[in-house]
Parts: structure tokens; sequence; C-alpha cells
């Protein structure tokens, strides 16, 4: 069996493509359980800037392919749409590839913090499904511990930034100086904190905050001396504001354009920057067109991310040498497995033989019962000792098949599994 992924990422895919394949937390539960429809097992990583499926592929063609026509059947749309935009990673490269994601090699902004705790979620979602076997969710408890170590051993996160961070930054470039604004932040959920923060960092201190819990919009509020109001009456906040920031998890536009319009009629010239940073989107693409609006989306954030790359371009490289060690150590523990079998039958073999032997032996022999025990643990430790160096050394080239096909010939080990 070999590690296959299949997905599409912020630079596989256009937003357009990516919100239809987006899933919020819940989301990703109701898929697995659909997923299991198509393969025998996976975990489905789903993050604003990419979709993956993880599997246990056997003949990569035939599970390629199922996974590809998943989804297509999640977002609704034709093969020929969809695969052009969609990669496949077969085993190392796909260890490699989730290695760097957790590690935050492949987010948009080099480093951050929130990925890491998205594979988490992803491996206990899988975990909690009791159906996913323990070799796949190890790749993802290997990828765990690799962001910790990465952030640990390294200054990658240094500093951290993170996408709501880089989104106040491109306010910035558009406002200038953001202590004098009113901020209107859509959601209170992790990202709108990261906001919040952010702009508070920035001198902000005039927020409003709406949520489709109230009272999660007011606890978030009152911590920064904001006030809330209800998601369903957008209205008055879109004429007080300067600067919108919305990063809900809903699946259909909360700031419709005819909204926006209507608070650009009252608001005169004061432009109004929105930022939405939702994947699918909360904002109405259409509200770009209407005078004195600018809008942006996620995909606008590259341009501002770059800087972040280029100032921890240097750990970069340390990155991606633990990373090129933790990806031999897996391997390792990887074929390791394809020699259990091998393993199992050799001591069986063993085991059979030694007790066969010592069984006749004892029938021959007048001995006592504690010299029958200290015969027996006797031959016991001989059998061990003679064995530990070919299982030893059946563990450490489990990579090479004809190694372990060698040791089946070589001790008459038949039916291996």
């Amino acid at each position: 069996m070999h590690i296959l992924a299949v997905g599409l990422n912020h630079k596989t895919a256009p937003l357009e493509i990516r919100e239809r394949l987006a899933f919020s937390r819940k989301q990703c539960r109701d898929a697995l359980s659909t997923l299991f429809n198509h393969v025998p097992e996976g975990v489905i990583l789903s993050t604003c800037n990419r979709t993956e499926i993880y599997t246990l592929a056997d003949h990569e063609f035939a599970e390629k392919h199922s996974l590809e026509h998943y989804l297509c059947e999640i977002g609704d749309m034709p093969i020929f749409e969809l695969k052009p935009h969609l990669y496949s990673l077969h085993h190392e490269e796909a260890i490699d590839h989730l290695f760097r994601v957790a590690a935050g090699l492949e987010s948009m902004v080099l480093g951050e913090y929130e990925i890491l705790g998205q594979v988490g979620d992803a491996l206990y979602d899988a975990e909690s499904t009791k159906v996913v076997s323990y070799p796949l969710l190890n790749l993802f408890k290997h990828a765990v511990r690799i962001g910790r170590r990465v952030r640990t051993e390294t200054e990658i996160s240094r500093n951290p930034v993170s996408v709501s961070s880089v989104a106040i930054d491109l306010a910035r470039k558009k406002i200038g100086d953001l202590s004098g604004c009113k901020i209107l932040v859509i959601s209170a959920g992790e990202a709108s904190k990261l906001a919040i923060k952010a702009l508070a960092n920035h001198g902000v201190s005039d927020f409003i905050v709406a949520s489709r819990s109230y009272d999660k919009a007011h606890s978030l509020a009152l911590e920064y001396g904001g006030r809330a109001v209800s998601l369903h009456n957008l209205r008055e906040p879109l004429i007080e504001a300067d600067i919108v920031v919305s990063c809900s998890g809903a699946p259909h536009f909360l700031v419709k354009s005819h909204l926006v319009e209507d608070a650009m009629h009252i608001r005169a010239d004061r432009p109004l920057v929105l930022i939405d940073i939702a994947v699918p989107r909360d904002v109405d693409p259409v509200a770009k067109e209407i005078a004195n609006v600018y809008l942006y989306n996620i995909d606008d954030l590259q341009s501002v991310s770059a800087s972040n790359q280029r100032r921890r371009a240097k750990e970069k490289e340390r990155v991606i040498s633990i990373i090129d060690e933790e990806v031999y150590n897996f391997k390792s523990w990887w074929y390791s497995l394809e020699a259990v079998p091998t393993i199992s039958a050799l001591t069986s073999k063993a085991e059979s033989i030694r007790a066969a032997q010592l069984y006749k032996t004892m029938a021959e022999i007048q001995v006592s019962r504690e010299e029958r025990a200290a015969i027996d643990s006797m031959t016991q430790a001989i059998v061990k000792k003679i064995l530990h160096d070919p299982i030893t050394n059946i563990r450490n080239n489990g990579n090479g098949n004809n190694y372990i096909q060698a040791v089946q010939e070589l001790f008459n080990l038949d039916n291996i599994a």
C-alpha cells in the first residue's frame, strides 16, 4: 500500500474553484462519511487555501480517479472543469508535501501558525471515524510533530504572521494610518480575533463585530472596547465603517452588493475598503464595481505576503533540512511495516521448531519441573539471539523488497501475507 494525495490549492486553482470545495469543520466531518463510498479510508485537509484528500492506494490509478470524481461530486463540477486544477501526489511526494504544509512552507503566509492546528483538526476528525487505519493516522501525527519541531528549532514563525495580519497590511497600504478608522469585523472566530488584535496593534480602537452568535460577537467586541451588532443588520455598520474585514464560514454572500450600494449613497465620497478573507467568499464580488469601493479577496493577499516570504527565506532552508530528515525517518518506519509479515513468519517458524524439538527431547530424558523451565528459557534465549541480526536487517532493509524475498526463500517461509 502507498500514500496517495489528491487536491488543489491557491497555487493551482483560482478562488472561484477553491471556494466550491472549501469545507467548514462540520462539513469535513460530514464529507468523511461520504468519502468512504469512494475509497476505504481517507483524511480530508481543508483550509482557505487548499482542499486535499489523503488515502492509501493499492492501485494508484483507480484510487486517483475515485478521489477526482468525489471532489467533482462535492463541488458540483464536471471533471473537465476541475481536473486541470488538481494535483495527485504519490507516496514520497505526498509525505513530503504534507510535512511542508504542516511546517507552513506551502502557505500563502510563510510559516503561518493556523495551518498546524488545521492539520491537527484533520487528524482528530479522521481518527474519530474509527475507519482510518494507523499508518495513515501516523502520517498526520508525524506531520503535527514536525510542525511543532520546525517552529521550535527555527525562526520560520518568529513574530507570527497570519492571513488576518497580512490583510491589515493591505488596508494600511490603501488607507495609511489606521488609528482613526472605524472597523467592521464580520464573524467572531479565530481569524476575526487575529484581525482585531492586529488592528489594535496599529492603534485602532473603534470596532464593530457582527456574528451569527450575538453573544460571541458581544464577548469579542467587549474585549477590545467595541460593540456588537446582529449579522442580519449590516446596513448601519456599513455606513459607519471605513474598513470591513470579513472571515466567516458562511456558504453564501453575507455582504450583498445592494447593501454596499445603499451604504455608499449615504457615505457620499468616503471610500470603503472591503477585505474578504473568507473561503467561500462573504462579499458579493459585484460590489467591486461600485464607486469608491475597494474590494480585496484572499488571493489579493499574494502580493503583500511576498515580503513575508523574503523576510523568512533564510529560515526556509533550515526547515527543508528538517523535513528531509523527517521524510527519511517516516519512510523507514513505513517500509518496516512491509517487513512485519516476514518477521512474524520467521519468528513463528523458529518458535515452532524450538518447541517441537524441546518436546521431543523432554520426552527422552528425566528432568525436574525446575530444570524443564530452565531448559525452556535457555532455548528461547538462543533462538532470540540467533534471530536478532536477521530481524534487525529485515527492518533496516524493509524498503528493499528483494531483501525480504531473499529472507523468505532462505528460511523457506511459505504463504507470507
